[in-house]
C-alpha cells in the first residue's frame, strides 16, 4: 500500500457526492491525499432514496470499512425478507407478483442520499472538503498538470483532476470537448415523480408486507417503484412514465397529486394506492449518458454520473460509482504509481476496466425500463416473456464474470488481485 511520502502528485476531486466522497475517503485510507471541491455552499436535506445490491456493498466495504459501517447503520432493519431484491408485479391489475428477484448476500439495501453524504463528510480529513467552489474551467499546464478556475475567481493547481461532478459534469465537457454532443446528457424518454412518505402511513394504505419490501408495479407506458429507506422508517416512492420530450428548462419541477392521478388513470388498484400516498411530489426528468468515448485524457478523468449516468431502472447508478472509486483507489495507491507521469498509466487501466462495464449498465438500465413499461422489443406485453427476461437480467451486474485480461500497470501486488474477488475483473 502506498504512503504519503511515496506519492509525488497532488489530486483534486470535483464533486462531493457519493462518488467523490467515497473516492476521497478511500484514497486517504491508502495514503493518497486529495482535495474535494463542490459547487454547493452546503448540503441540503433534500434528495431521494438510492437502492443498492451486493456488488455495490462489496465495493464500498473494500473502499473503506468505516464508510461501509455508516451505510449499514442507515440500512439496519430495513427489509423483512432476507435476500429479496425486488418483486415485480402486474401494475395493470391488482398487483399480483410476476416474479421475485433474489440477490444473495444483500437483498436490497437503500438509503436517503443526502443523509449518507453528510455521514461521509465526517470521515474527510480536516481542511480537504471545500464547499461553494463551482468549477468554471480547467487549463493544462506545460508540466501536464491542471489549473482549476472557480467561479469565485480563485484558482488551484493540481497534478491530477478527477471529475465526480454529476450528470451535468463540467469536467466531462472539458474532457470530451464542449462541441461534442456526448459531453451533455441525453433525455432518456422518461420522467418520474418522486416522494418520501412515513412508513406508518404507507403500511396503513399498502399493507405491511408490501410497504416494507421492494416492489415494481409494471404497466403500459408507466411503472411504480417503492422500497423502504432510513432503516425502514420511510417509503421511497417513484412513479415513472414514458414521454417523447422534456419541455421544461429545469430537470426537477414541482408537481401535484392530481396530475399524477391523471397520468396513471386506468392503471391497476395497487398503483392507485401508491399514487394516493404522494403528498409533496416533484417530477424528475430522466437523462443519461449512453455514449462516452473515453473516461480519461492525460491525468484528467471522470467517475460516477459524470462518466456513465443511467436511468434508475436497475438500481445501479451509485453502486457503479463505488466500483469506480475502488478501482481508482487501488490503482492510484499502487506502489508503482508514484510520480505524476505514472498517473496516466493508471487512468488508462481504469478506463479499460470500467468504461465497457458501466456503459453496458447504462444500456441495460434503459432496456429494463422499456421492459417494465411493457414496451420491450422482444417482451412487449407478454408477462411470460417479461418474467423470463427479468429472472436472468440482473445477475451479470451483481456477480460480474471475469472479463478479458486488461494490462494493469505491471504490478502483481496482492492488493490489485483483490479486485478480481470484489468486482470480478481479471487483472
Amino acid at each position: 500500500m502506498g504512503s504519503v511520502d511515496q506519492k509525488q502528485f497532488s489530486v483534486a476531486i470535483i464533486g462531493a457526492g457519493l462518488a467523490g466522497l467515497s473516492l476521497a475517503i478511500g484514497l486517504h485510507r491508502r495514503g493518497v491525499t486529495s482535495h474535494v471541491y463542490d459547487a454547493a455552499p452546503k448540503f441540503l436535506d433534500i434528495g431521494a432514496g438510492l437502492s443498492f445490491a451486493v456488488n455495490s456493498l462489496k465495493a464500498l466495504e473494500a473502499v473503506d470499512q468505516e464508510c461501509y459501517e455508516l451505510f449499514k447503520k442507515r440500512c439496519e432493519g430495513m427489509s423483512l425478507k432476507k435476500d429479496v431484491y425486488m418483486t415485480f408485479r402486474d401494475g395493470m391489475g391488482d398487483g399480483e407478483p410476476v416474479t421475485t428477484l433474489y440477490c444473495k448476500g444483500s437483498g436490497q439495501q437503500a438509503v436517503h442520499r443526502t443523509l449518507l453524504v453528510k455521514d461521509m463528510t465526517k470521515l474527510m480529513p480536516e481542511n480537504t472538503l471545500h464547499m461553494g467552489k463551482k468549477l468554471r474551467d480547467i487549463t493544462k499546464t506545460p508540466a501536464g498538470g491542471y489549473i482549476l478556475d472557480f467561479e469565485d475567481d480563485t484558482t488551484e493547481e493540481f497534478d491530477v483532476v478527477l471529475g465526480a461532478d454529476g450528470i451535468k459534469s463540467r469536467v466531462r465537457q472539458i474532457l470530451l470537448g464542449e462541441d461534442n454532443p456526448d459531453s451533455y446528457p441525453k433525455f432518456s424518454g422518461e420522467f418520474a415523480y418522486r416522494d418520501l412518505v412515513p412508513m406508518e402511513t404507507a403500511c396503513e394504505v399498502l399493507g405491511e408486507e408490501f410497504a416494507r419490501n421492494g416492489n415494481v408495479n409494471m404497466g403500459l407506458g408507466g411503472l411504480t417503484t417503492s422500497y423502504p429507506v432510513e432503516g425502514g422508517s420511510m417509503l421511497n416512492l417513484v412513479a415513472a412514465r414514458d414521454a417523447e420530450t422534456w419541455d421544461h428548462a429545469e430537470w426537477v419541477i414541482p408537481s401535484d397529486v392530481a396530475k399524477i392521478q391523471e397520468e396513471f388513470k386506468g392503471y391497476g388498484s395497487k398503483i392507485q394506492q401508491l399514487i394516493s400516498l404522494f403528498k409533496d411530489p416533484k417530477a424528475f426528468a430522466l437523462f443519461h449518458h449512453p455514449h462516452t468515448s473515453t473516461f480519461y485524457s492525460g491525468r484528467l478523468a471522470i467517475i460516477g454520473d459524470a462518466a456513465h449516468a443511467a436511468t434508475p431502472h436497475q438500481g445501479a447508478g451509485c453502486g457503479q460509482a463505488f466500483e469506480d472509486a475502488l478501482i481508482l483507489c487501488e490503482l492510484l495507491s499502487d506502489e508503482s504509481v508514484r510520480a505524476p507521469e505514472d498517473v496516466q498509466r493508471a487512468l488508462a487501466a481504469y478506463d479499460a476496466i470500467r468504461r465497457p462495464h458501466t456503459l453496458r449498465v447504462v444500456e441495460t438500465s434503459r432496456e429494463n425500463g422499456a421492459i417494465c413499461m411493457m414496451k420491450g422489443p422482444t417482451t412487449g406485453e407478454d408477462w411470460g416473456k417479461i418474467k423470463a427476461n427479468l429472472d436472468k437480467r440482473f445477475e451479470w451486474m451483481w456477480r460480474v464474470p471475469p472479463v478479458a485480461d486488461v494490462p494493469i500497470l505491471h504490478s502483481s501486488s496482492t492488493k490489485l488481485s483483490l479486485l478480481t474477488l470484489v468486482i470480478g475483473t481479471t487483472i
